[in-house]
């Protein structure tokens, strides 16, 4: 076994006199190391556990000490005979550390031993608070003023000793509301102002979900997902991770299916998903349906959501040059059901039949929805439907808003005339439907399907 005080030399092999502390502290750390735990009972081991973490406390606030007087001389770098940018810098480079966690490491230690936090400087030392108590603690009182620090520091070194660290950052905001309301409302306009929710699709098929609440949202949000969240029985194998998001999923699916939400673009907000036929049923070599930008949903999955689902039929023709010719027969190439035909079953053949069941809204082909319901003057959710599978969005060129920012437009308006039939309807984002309206833009329908805008001017 090599000892740890190999690396803490001097290069002709002799103890440096600048380690001599360093070297025995080592020379301990390999004991430990090499101790056989087996032979030691519970009680012994349970609390030697307690005792090292306090040990190693005491051991990180001295760290934290040296590393503010390298700090204050501006020594980083000297190890290298370098300048280094920073102590934060310096200390990513030579320990490996995140950006956060330097930074993190520079601002406690100079608030300990460089600021006016003396007394939690002593309390670490003692191990009466976690290092994880004093970074809270250097923290929190960061943008106050050293005398108020001076003076509250004897109390909050008191409830560090009593208090987890997150209920020592709740004390603190009480402090930063007593000492500086105006600047605690700043602090919580500026949080507010930071809160958002990131959806996005990942290259296998899945959607990353990042965001910030503020503390009632996430609490709310939290107690939501909370009976959900629960394991279903004493075999559920699923992670927390898993559970919650599942939870949230059933959250979001029961709000759609109680009908309280505002109408998005006309209609009740709901999951709409588009699927051939052959998915539908199952046949081989189909490819699933459609659920928007998320990504493919398997074939199964769409069975699965056609129990207990409105479905309605859309029948579509597509571009002459789109798919399989008439004589190559269905879009399926299932030789079980053709078997006198010499399919292509290899990669390529089985690529070609996959892109030729490529929804229209994926290949760019035009299409045409023929039959789906009654027109009335109001357009109808199977309208609504047949709108989303052939214009997928906003039909204004180079616009990439979704159907949920949608509505339906009259390219003819109904007090001019204009029927409420597919002919006459587009999906318009809400910017653009006000641009037709109220901008003087015209939308003009080809003859292959496709509409131009063009603008008042």
């Amino acid at each position: 076994m090599t000892s740890n005080t190999d690396s803490i030399r001097a290069p002709g092999g002799q103890p440096d006199a600048r380690w001599d502390g360093l070297a025995a502290l080592a020379e301990v750390v390999d004991g430990l190391a090499a101790q056989d735990l087996d032979g030691l009972s519970d009680v012994v081991r349970a609390e030697r556990v307690l005792e090292l973490r306090r040990l190693v406390d005491r051991l990180e606030g001295h760290w934290l000490k040296e590393l503010a007087g390298v700090d204050a001389r501006g020594a980083a770098g000297a190890d290298q005979d370098q300048q280094a940018a920073s102590t934060a810098a310096w200390l990513r480079t030579r320990l490996h550390l995140g950006a956060g966690t330097a930074t993190r490491f520079v601002r406690t230690a100079r608030a300990l031993f460089r600021g006016p936090l003396t007394a939690t400087s002593t309390a670490l030392a003692d191990a009466t608070i976690s290092v994880a108590h004093a970074s809270v603690l250097a923290h929190g009182t960061h943008d106050l003023p050293d005398h108020v620090i001076v003076e509250a520091e004897p109390v909050l070194v008191e409830a560090a000793g009593r208090l987890d660290p997150p209920r020592l950052r709740r004390v603190l905001g009480h402090l930063q509301l007593v000492v500086d309301p105006d600047g605690a409302d700043r602090d919580r306009t500026r949080r507010q102002q930071r809160r958002g929710l990131w959806l996005a699709p990942t290259w296998d098929g899945m959607v990353a979900i990042d965001g910030l609440l503020e503390p009632e949202a996430g609490q709310t949000l939290t107690a939501a997902l909370e009976p959900l969240a629960r394991p279903a029985d004493a075999q559920d194998t699923r992670s927390g991770g898993q559970r919650r998001a599942d939870a949230l999923t059933e959250l979001a699916r029961r709000s759609l299916e109680e009908g309280r939400l505002p109408q998005t673009g006309g209609v009740r907000p709901q999951l709409t998903v588009t699927v051939d036929l052959d998915s539908l049923l199952g046949r081989p070599g189909a490819l699933g349906g459609e659920v928007g930008w998320a990504g493919p949903l398997h074939p199964e999955a769409c069975q699965r959501l056609a129990c207990d689902s409105a479905v309605t039929r859309v029948l579509v023709t597509r571009h002459p040059n789109h798919g399989p010719s008439a004589d190559q027969g269905p879009l399926v190439r299932d030789p079980s059901r053709h078997p006198s035909r010499d399919w292509d079953t290899g990669l390529g053949g089985r690529l070609r039949a996959a892109v030729a069941l490529l929804p229209p809204i994926l290949d760019g082909a035009p299409t045409q929805p023929l039959e789906v319901g009654r027109t009335t003057r109001v357009v109808q959710p199977a309208q609504r439907t047949a709108l989303a599978v052939r214009d997928g969005g906003c039909v204004i060129p180079d616009c990439d808003r979704t159907l949920a920012w949608c509505e339906a437009h009259h390219l003819r308006h109904w007090l001019h005339g204009g029927r409420t039939d597919l002919a006459n309807l587009a999906l318009l984002c809400r910017a653009h439907h006000r641009a037709v309206h109220e901008g003087g833009w015209q939308l003009t329908r080809q003859p292959d399907g496709r509409l131009t805008a063009t603008p008042p001017h």
